[in-house]
């Protein structure tokens, strides 16, 4: 998918706004050598400020994306920066599940996730020097019935404790989920077909 703008990626110093080894794995099987350098940008932005979920997440990824490349920029480094950052919530109706607070909030989420719709957004940033490229990619994804038993076992398995909507669907979390409407990247953290998109319209017309 990175073929067209392959010869171009060894100028560029490309840096992952993140602690997360997940999504750096996911840039990686990309063939792009990004780093981890995780954001101090405080996530404590409303979701009422926004008119939508999209403008939300995307205006929490670009304050981490802007916090990083202010940092690194004019850091000695001869290769011009990159900084790509990204969030993910998860939705029900209305309602924002974000991480759990605790083990009690992990099974009250998962209790109304249980047999349930629940939507995915996972917005974007890829800043530069000329500017920013954004966007919000959406996964629709689907939970089967589950006994307070098995609530119960999954948090007790920490997995649930650090992830958006109390689930992770490439660990034991995906066991619980028969379906997927959308891309499953996009649910782990990182739209990777839409990504790859995106960084070959940087490259061929942001960047030219």
């Amino acid at each position: 998918m990175l073929a067209p703008i392959k010869h171009l990626l060894s100028n560029y110093r490309i840096v992952l706004a993140s602690g997360s080894p997940r999504r750096q794995e996911l840039v990686q099987m990309l063939g792009l050598n990004a780093e981890l350098c995780p954001s101090t940008f405080e996530e404590n932005l409303d979701p009422a400020d926004f008119k939508d979920f999209s403008d939300f997440i995307e205006a929490t990824a670009l304050g981490k994306a802007d916090e990083v490349f202010d940092r690194l920029s004019g850091a000695g480094d001869n290769k011009k920066l990159i900084v790509i950052a990204a969030d993910t919530m998860v939705t029900l109706g209305q309602e924002v599940y974000g991480k759990p607070k605790d083990s009690a909030d992990a099974v009250r989420m998962l209790t109304n996730l249980s047999g349930a719709c629940n939507r995915v957004f996972t917005g974007v940033i890829l800043k530069h020097l000329n500017g920013v490229r954004k966007f919000t990619d959406t996964a629709d994804v689907y939970f089967g019935q589950l006994t307070a038993e098995q609530i119960q076992s999954y948090v007790d398995s920490g997995d649930p404790l650090d992830k958006a909507g109390a689930y992770g669907i490439g660990g034991l979390g995906g066991a619980m989920i028969p379906r997927i409407d959308g891309d499953f990247y996009s649910v782990m953290g990182l739209p990777l077909h839409r990504l790859c998109c995106e960084l070959n319209q940087l490259f061929l017309e942001d960047l030219q």
